[in-house]
């Protein structure tokens, strides 16, 4: 008698700790990446292709404006949920991959990679167009500069 009713407080026992869910401690492993970015980060993620690239260094008032893309160069960015992100720069030469973090503050958005980081303002931003602005000045032996990058991209 003591042996059966031993037996059936093991099965209960048992039963009671196989119907329990197991808590997962790692509340990241049951996020969806795209839960915690703010509406312009879900409007940044995606594959994107650089239509244009402009440099513009200004100094004494003289202005220079080049085109950071010669014939047959193309870069591909994908921005990614976990905020990486990859590109490949399309040459004659061949193809160079980057790959890096981001983030966004406000209308900033900051670009990470193993020389650092760059900051772009962005200009122009919907479900098909994203432009972004990087700009620095500066003192050198000619006087004082200023130079400016510009991107423009549409969604891939």
């Amino acid at each position: 008698m003591k042996a059966t009713r031993f037996i059936m407080m093991f099965v209960a026992a048992a039963m009671m700790f196989a119907s329990c869910e197991k808590e997962n401690n790692n509340p990241a492993e049951n996020e969806n990446p795209t839960d915690n970015l703010t509406q312009t980060e879900e409007m940044i993620v995606g594959s994107w292709n650089e239509t244009e690239a402009l440099y513009i260094f200004t100094q004494g008032g003289a202005c220079d404006t080049t085109s950071m893309f010669e014939d047959g160069e193309s870069i591909e960015i994908t921005f990614k949920a976990d905020k990486t992100y990859s590109s490949v720069y399309h040459s004659i030469d061949g193809d160079t991959e980057d790959q890096g973090t981001w983030s966004v503050s406000g209308n900033i958005i900051t670009m990470t990679d193993e020389f650092g980081p760059m900051n772009y303002n962005i200009e122009q931003l919907d479900a098909s167009i994203f432009n972004i602005r990087y700009s620095d000045e500066g003192v050198d032996e000619d006087g004082p500069y200023s130079f400016e990058i510009k991107i423009r991209m549409t969604r891939k």
